[in-house]
């Protein structure tokens, strides 16, 4: 995906009022059906009032809905049709149940995740990781699961890992010792974390690199990170969604990080190996 309307949306995103991050969240979440839909269509879609639709076109730097509509065909429906043509030939299979549901949904998605992240973005997560002094590491609820993974993958790198969790005393007790040589990397989806504001603050405070694994709704993060990789999830936003985008996002950055040092990284696996053997 270009980055042209999520950009546009992150740079106005204080200014945004509730309602306008609902639609915009609903945009994101489906960008071509946003891009084919009516002012009417759109509003009773993210459940909002359509002249919320026009207010956010004007917000956002467009003449009115109809030049908010022909940007976002310009920039989301040649990306989507790879998608769209694989979920209509799943659909087209048979009578779906529970599992062939999920299935269409998390290939499409996982189908156009090269249209919202680039090689080159991954590199870079992945570089910044690798040579920071110490990885921070903050999420809640089911993303608890990706940092915890993630944590472990970088640990058997050899590199110092520390998981931030608990009430704001533990939060604060975790985050004392952060500074320049420091990375921050925190997992949110759907909403923004309670916790997210003042761990990014720190994080700008003392100069560490900040980077969040999100999904549609990361452009409304407030503040912003240094990176931020961005993607939707498989299914509804407003329904169940899986953790299979963000998995894919995690893995892929482990793999990268491997190659950042590549001879290193092998030698220390290898001690790993031996350590591990000391004690079985």
């Amino acid at each position: 995906m270009q980055k042209r309307f999520a950009e546009t949306v992150q740079s106005r995103a204080e200014a945004l009022t509730p309602s306008e991050r609902r639609l915009v969240s609903s945009v994101l979440s489906e960008p071509r059906a946003a891009a084919l839909a009516s002012v009417t269509e759109l509003a009773r879609g993210a459940g909002v009032h359509e002249a919320t639709v026009s207010r956010l076109a004007r917000k956002l730097g467009f003449e009115g809905y109809p030049a908010f509509r022909q940007a976002l065909r310009e920039e989301f429906i040649p990306s989507q049709e790879t998608a769209q043509r694989m979920k209509r030939t799943i659909e087209a299979s048979g009578e779906e149940g529970v599992l062939s549901s999920l299935v269409s949904r998390e290939m499409a998605a996982l189908t156009t995740l090269g249209d919202h992240l680039s090689d080159a973005e991954i590199a870079r997560a992945a570089s910044t990781l690798m040579a920071a002094r110490r990885i921070y590491i903050f999420a809640t609820g089911n993303a608890e699961v990706l940092a915890l993974m993630l944590a472990k993958r970088f640990r058997r790198y050899g590199r110092d890992v520390q998981m931030l969790s608990g009430d704001a005393r533990a939060l604060a007790e975790g985050v004392l010792g952060m500074g320049a040589e420091d990375a921050l990397l925190v997992y949110a989806f759907r909403r923004q974390p309670r916790a997210y504001a003042a761990l990014l603050a720190r994080a700008q405070e003392v100069g560490a690199a900040s980077l969040v694994i999100s999904g549609a709704s990361g452009r409304l993060l407030v503040p912003a990170p240094d990176q931020l990789l961005s993607a939707p999830r498989g299914g509804d936003a407003e329904s169940f969604q899986t953790l299979t985008v963000p998995m894919a996002i995690s893995n892929a950055i482990v793999i990268a990080a491997g190659a950042v040092e590549g001879t290193d990284v092998l030698r220390t696996l290898d001690r790993l190996g031996e350590l591990i053997k000391r004690f079985e």
